[in-house]
């Protein structure tokens, strides 16, 4: 009876949008069963899904966040930028609708291929998270400091963190009494960074060019296809800061690997050159370690540690990147990616250690 139901409303949903689904196949995601589902129609094959509220959005209602989405996918559409998969519209012309006062949405379905160890999948990438941020949005929010506030609120998680550093039990804590004092010195470095008085004015400069970013730039939501590289799932799409994103892009895609950090950022600066100032709040960004916060808090709170053996296994290669980093940040052309680059005052010494601060 439930099977019946759900293709009764996908049925009607599909309708809306002048299509006649012929069967639909649920899509799962990293965090979520049936996140989606590939309805195969009679016109092709789409992407349907249900839109969920997201806190990263702020406390608006579903219907007022998709309704915000809308807006900018529409400002993307008709910058004609190419890295977004097509969205339709129902015969109203809205971008979305609802069954039982649940929005969903329908997208062409983008078939391809995830990233590769390839320079230029990078590169790619890099001039698709470059053009994003090029496009002027319809919205401007004249007082809205958007790195300001993610400053903020790392800032609280790192203050979290120490609290709760010295309240780990032994056995599960092992990890974080080798390496928390790294953490904790890599977290004062970014904030030194930060404070730059360079730092600050872009910082406080930023409300005057507000920009578009996608907000969950991951392995998943890359596809290459022939005619070129997409990125899906846009549900978090925002007003934001393009620094915070590029140095979580290079977090989850780059692997720390220079190689490709190189490249991404290569193919960024075609497209979009950075100041010395934003090169420096990037790598500032980038040499947080947030999966040690978020995996700290998971052990203080009783719940599986999760990120722990994330952490052991990239722990070494992000030392590396974040040399690679501090080095491409102070120099006007991009190191060469050999992943060993800790000049002097960069917060790593010989042995790829966070330096004393």
């Amino acid at each position: 009876m439930a099977h019946r139901t759900l293709k009764t409303r996908y049925r009607l949903l599909a309708r809306r949008y002048g299509l006649q689904i012929k069967r639909i196949i649920p899509r799962h995601s990293l965090y979520k069963r049936n996140a989606a589902y590939r309805a195969i129609t009679d016109r092709g094959d789409f992407l349907l899904k249900p839109f969920c509220r997201s806190r990263i959005l702020g406390q608006r209602t579903p219907k007022q966040q998709i309704e915000r989405i809308s807006s900018h996918i529409r400002t993307l559409q008709e910058a004609g930028y190419p890295h977004l998969p097509k969205w339709l519209t129902t015969s109203s012309g809205r971008y979305w609708t609802s069954y039982q006062g649940k929005p969903y949405y329908l997208t062409e379905w983008i078939k391809g291929r995830e990233l590769q160890n390839d320079v230029q999948d990078y590169d790619s990438l890099g001039k698709a998270l470059a053009g994003l941020h090029n496009v002027c949005p319809t919205t401007r929010l004249p007082m809205s400091h958007f790195t300001l506030k993610e400053v903020g609120f790392l800032k609280w998680q790192e203050a979290l963190f120490r609290r709760q550093l010295v309240r780990l039990d032994r056995r599960r804590g092992r990890w974080f009494r080798k390496h928390g004092a790294e953490c904790i010195a890599l977290a004062d470095e970014a904030w030194r960074i930060i404070k730059a008085p360079e730092v600050q004015r872009l910082i406080l400069m930023e409300h005057e060019h507000p920009a578009l970013i996608h907000s969950d730039v991951t392995f998943p939501n890359v596809i290459i296809r022939s005619d070129g590289l997409f990125l899906i799932d846009w549900d978090r799409v925002r007003l934001g800061s393009i620094y915070l994103e590029i140095a979580r892009t290079l977090q989850n895609t780059a692997l720390f690997e220079p190689p490709r950090m190189e490249a991404l950022l290569r193919g960024y600066e075609q497209f979009r050159p950075l100041l010395p100032e934003e090169r420096l709040l990037i790598s500032a960004f980038f040499r947080l370690p947030v999966e040690a916060w978020l995996s700290a808090n998971r052990i203080a709170f009783g719940r599986s540690p999760s990120a722990n053996h994330v952490l052991k296994k990239t722990w070494r290669p992000r030392l590396n990147a974040i040399g690679w980093m501090d080095n491409w940040a102070r120099t006007t052309t991009a190191p060469e990616a050999s992943g060993h680059h800790h000049p002097e005052g960069a917060g790593i010494n010989e042995e790829g250690e966070p330096a004393a601060m």
